[in-house]
């Protein structure tokens, strides 16, 4: 139940669940004695939601900050700051800046619709911690596929198959007895090939984004007919991907209709600290992103900042829904338990 009830506080709240753990166990060390004494476990529960809803009671006079305007960059950086502090104390003042224009930013027009999925942390080896900055969309730690690496305003078909027509889902034997059947076996393919490619850039298509591996005679058309591959190994992040642009995930290779496509303000690859990533760009107000692209010497240093990051935005979406805040450090707690004592 300690467990159900740390993760509960994780999907809610998406931090403290280490508080919950020791205020449970606290709370169980306190009842042992309880017990032990006589006094039956329901007069017990009775007393802690008791005491329960006199600490909500007190926690309403306790408020020493208000997020007024949650679309203000000023105080959204000072309420996220004392987050980042118990994890990064030394960087609390430059993350914190980068945070809130990124929370900022990717507010919807209704906050409550507010979601942690449209920020996304992106970790680049090298480069000093102060070379973090943010990206205005969604970044693939790829290379495309393809040489043609730029596109403005492009429609994007997602594949969550591998691309490539000659896979079957039988496994068959072909005789070929002479040059003339291997060359027209080969040319057979290759049309059909063609005639794939060509129907997915007849749709408008400009992007191709596939989560498995794509032919080098698939590879060959997409070239010809002037569009942009790019492979995301990651079933996760390809539905990540499918969120963000409003794509459909398809399982057939073939033309997309309109309402599979997604969409995209830019597409292109750029090389950050000699590894070329491609991002897509999105500035439309259904769905706003933002990458932090945190640069450092080690990946124990990236994977700190990435957690602290985590709570910031949980921390920020939270504040959407209660806008005030009490006194940290366990101050609250100390006068709560103080009182009554």
């Amino acid at each position: 139940m300690i467990v159900m009830a740390a993760k509960m506080q994780e999907t809610e709240c998406g931090d403290a669940t280490n508080f919950v753990i020791t205020l449970a166990g606290e709370l169980l060390e306190q009842a042992e004695g309880l017990v032990k004494m006589g006094l039956h476990a329901s007069y017990i529960i009775n007393g802690y939601e008791s005491a329960l809803k006199r600490a909500v009671e007190f926690l309403e006079k306790m408020t020493c900050y208000e997020l007024k305007n949650v679309r203000d960059v000023q105080q959204v950086n000072d309420a996220i700051r004392s987050s980042l502090s118990s994890k990064l104390s030394n960087y609390s003042d430059f993350f914190s800046g980068i945070l809130a224009e990124a929370c900022v930013r990717c507010c919807p027009k209704n906050p409550q619709n507010f979601d942690v999925e449209y920020i996304r942390v992106g970790k680049l080896l090298g480069g000093s911690i102060y070379d973090s900055f943010i990206l205005h969309g969604l970044m693939v730690n790829r290379n495309a596929e393809t040489s043609i690496n730029h596109f403005k305003n492009p429609k994007i078909a997602v594949y969550g198959s591998p691309l490539d027509t000659q896979a079957s889902e039988t496994k068959g034997t072909i005789l070929i007895k002479n040059a003339d059947e291997l060359l027209n076996y080969t040319k057979s393919e290759e049309e059909h090939a063609e005639k794939v490619i060509k129907s997915i850039a007849d749709a408008g298509v400009n992007v191709i984004v596939s989560g498995g591996s794509v032919s080098d005679i698939c590879l060959h058309y997409i070239e010809k007919y002037k569009m942009m591959c790019v492979r995301v190994l990651s079933k996760f992040e390809l539905r990540r991907i499918c969120k963000c642009l409003g794509a459909t995930g398809l399982v057939r290779i073939g033309a997309p209709t309109a309402e599979e496509m997604g969409y995209a303000d830019e597409v292109t690859v750029q090389e950050i600290g000699s590894q070329n990533v491609t991002i897509f760009k999105r500035e439309s107000e259904d769905c706003k992103l933002a990458t932090i692209v945190l640069r450092g010497s080690t990946n124990n240093i990236l994977d700190d900042i990435e957690r602290a990051i985590d709570d910031g935005v949980n921390l920020y979406r939270m504040a959407l829904k209660d806008n005030r805040f009490v006194p940290g450090a366990g101050a609250t707690e100390i006068v709560i338990f103080s009182i009554y004592s």
